[in-house]
């Protein structure tokens, strides 16, 4: 074999490797799946044609879909009773409908506890500052009261919230007013289901933890 023959094997040899390592980066380059997309200046009238893999789930999102509702708080869920007509929800009302529905209560200093039962129970306060009703100072009439569940303080969190959820109702329609969510807009299904979906969250993190 002479040296031209040898010259030749060895650039053969080389460009078969060079050859075998571009489609090995390029397979590789595929593979991976952090890969981010790269930025294209588009000219007007080009087509343009992209994998779906270039993109994340959250590019995806259907402009038609309502967003997702927020809550108040990790622990806590509101809902308000609003009058249509100024100062027209009394504070002496409000003691004399639980009194005749027999509904327990304390008296916390301006705003009840409600007592569902023995160990569930939601706050009822003013809804507009001070947030208390203070009869003494001519504090005693509002356009809008707040009932306030604390999740993590209920032993059945789902039955809690079904309890002042009902009973917000009840009250409602003996005050001629409306039931509204933690936003103040009027409570929908959809925004209920969310409030039963953090009670049953927070009732499935007390079972794990015991």
């Amino acid at each position: 074999m002479n040296l031209r023959e040898i010259l030749v094997l060895l650039i053969s040899f080389f460009l078969a490797v060079t050859i075998i390592l571009t489609f090995r980066k390029i397979i590789n380059y595929r593979k991976s799946p952090n890969r981010k997309p790269q930025k294209i200046s588009i000219a007007n009238g080009d087509e343009v044609k992209v994998e779906l893999e270039d993109f994340s789930e959250e590019d995806f999102i259907d402009d038609d879909m309502p967003p997702e509702p927020k809550s108040s708080s990790d622990n806590l869920i509101y809902l308000h009773i609003e009058s249509d007509q100024n100062n027209s929800i009394q504070y002496k009302d409000l003691l004399s409908y639980f009194d005749n529905n027999d509904i327990n209560l304390a008296d916390e200093g301006g705003w009840l506890k409600i007592y569902l039962d023995d160990s569930n129970n939601f706050s009822l306060v003013n809804g507009l500052k001070p947030g208390k009703f203070l009869p003494e100072e001519g504090i005693d009439s509002t356009s809008i009261i707040t009932m306030i569940l604390i999740t993590d303080e209920q032993n059945n969190c789902v039955e809690a919230f079904q309890g002042m959820a009902e009973m917000s109702y009840k009250l409602a329609a003996y005050l001629s007013a409306n039931v509204l969510d933690s936003d103040r807009n009027k409570l929908t299904k959809q925004m209920y289901d969310h409030y039963m979906q953090q009670a049953e969250e927070t009732d499935l993190k007390k079972i794990k933890l015991s």
